[in-house]
């Protein structure tokens, strides 16, 4: 199912202000001018300013609010949502253990491989970017504290 883009901006517009009312609340840092609810509001901001643009995008457009693109077989569907709940669940279970990298690598490499059947060596490769990518930008650069689990003593 495909929805226009009047609904899918207007929900992403919502989503901007729940983020940035959340946000809101979160305490500056000391000595600094922004704090841990800078980012987010920054999110917010953009998610209202692209979901405004989505919305005049299908105000503009004046197709029909809902269209099935194709049928989806209810087993594969189904399928995918355990993939995807079990991928959370063991990222939850497994993170403070094995560490960040290892999972989110071992994760990304199962989850392309389920949804988009490349070769093993594509979903690897692409799953140790990723993570990498992630990893450089949430734990260095934003200093987001991230398990290193059985790395630890690897990296430090």
């Amino acid at each position: 199912m495909r929805s226009n883009d009047k609904i899918t901006g207007l929900v992403t517009v919502l989503f901007g202000v729940l983020v940035i009312t959340n946000s809101r609340g979160l305490v500056n840092l000391p000595q600094q001018e922004y704090g841990a609810g800078t980012f987010p509001v920054v999110i917010g901001v953009l998610l209202i300013a692209f979901g405004g643009l989505l919305t005049v995008r299908g105000l503009r457009n004046n197709g029909p609010w809902m269209v099935w693109a194709n049928e989806v077989p209810i087993i594969r569907f189904y399928l995918t949502l355990l993939a995807i709940v079990a991928a959370i669940i063991v990222y939850i279970l497994l993170t403070p253990v094995l560490g960040f990298p290892v999972v989110a690598t071992v994760l990304l490499s199962l989850l392309l491989y389920f949804f988009y059947r490349p070769s093993w060596t594509i979903s690897i490769i692409t799953a140790v970017v990723s993570t990498a990518v992630i990893w450089g930008v949430f734990g260095r650069l934003l200093q987001v504290p991230l398990e290193l689990g059985i790395l630890e003593k690897v990296i430090y």
